[in-house]
């Protein structure tokens, strides 16, 4: 009875301590962050990979850290993980946040990629296990072309700048993310004075430039008074590798139908 009633509180104390490391262990895991590889694809013609933190921990001040990338088994420069391209929900640095980072490289034909999270170890996570994402085959990735189309005045001479995407592959969407402010930019000049920046929620609000041959008229509210030059340019170049990069700027000499006929008159 005694041997029975001791192996009964020895296994109870066993529990008890089993249970005491599980709670602990999910404390643990609680208090820190988790990093991962969630997706790899195509931005604009290059690589463009997304890394987020499903831990429920920010990552700690002064962080640093840094990812591997292999491309049809090549090592390719280091990611340095704290200087992505942009940022969703505050990027990884914070729980449920996501870091993007654009690869300059051509994938022209399709490759094999290989990513390894913080493979430095600079990092306390969670989940050391979730840190790779490999044998992923992107590509082949089709180039945007943003030109500068048209230029033109409409019924109040107020000047009126087309963008089209000419080429054949889409425009990221995150061009569109105001949170994540990527510096894809309208530029508007008079008489070779910068005259206003427009970012791409200003000057296609509707996002028809993601999709190939999609147009975006932007009313720039700049009105012709008198005979004018006029050049707008679209520049997205740190993001967007595009098909043509040579036309992106237009100029053109507007003048507005009624000082020009105003000025008819008083030559009369």
């Amino acid at each position: 009875m005694l041997v029975k009633k001791c192996c009964l509180i020895l296994l109870v104390t066993s529990l008890i301590l089993l249970l005491s490391c599980h709670f602990q262990e999910k404390k643990k895991d609680l208090s820190l962050p988790d990093l991962y590889v969630k997706d790899v694809s195509c931005m604009g013609g290059n690589l463009y990979l997304t890394i987020g933190n499903k831990g429920h921990a920010p990552l700690p001040e002064n962080w640093t850290g840094l990812a591997s990338l292999y491309i049809d088994g090549v090592i390719q420069d280091d990611i340095l993980l704290p200087h992505p391209t942009s940022r969703t929900k505050g990027g990884l640095e914070k729980p449920g946040g996501e870091s993007h980072y654009l690869i300059p490289f051509d994938v022209s034909s399709s490759i094999r990629v290989d990513v390894y999270v913080d493979y430095t170890d600079e990092i306390r996570e969670a989940n050391e296990k979730n840190n790779s994402l490999e044998n992923v085959y992107v590509g082949p990735c089709l180039l945007p072309d943003l030109s500068i189309d048209e230029i033109y005045l409409n019924d109040d001479c107020e000047v009126v700048v087309v963008v089209e995407n000419k080429g054949p592959g889409r425009i990221p969407l995150n061009i569109w993310t105001i949170e994540e402010e990527p510096e894809c930019l309208l530029t508007i000049f008079l008489n070779d004075r910068q005259w206003s920046v427009s970012v791409a929620s200003e000057f296609d609000p509707r996002r028809d430039l993601h999709y190939p041959l999609g147009k975006a008229a932007f009313p720039t509210h700049l009105k012709i008074t008198q005979k004018a030059i006029v050049t707008a340019q679209i520049d997205c170049s740190n993001i967007i590798h595009e098909q043509d990069e040579e036309n992106n700027v237009k100029t053109v000499v507007l003048e507005c139908p009624s000082s020009k006929k105003r000025e008819e008159d008083k030559g009369k």
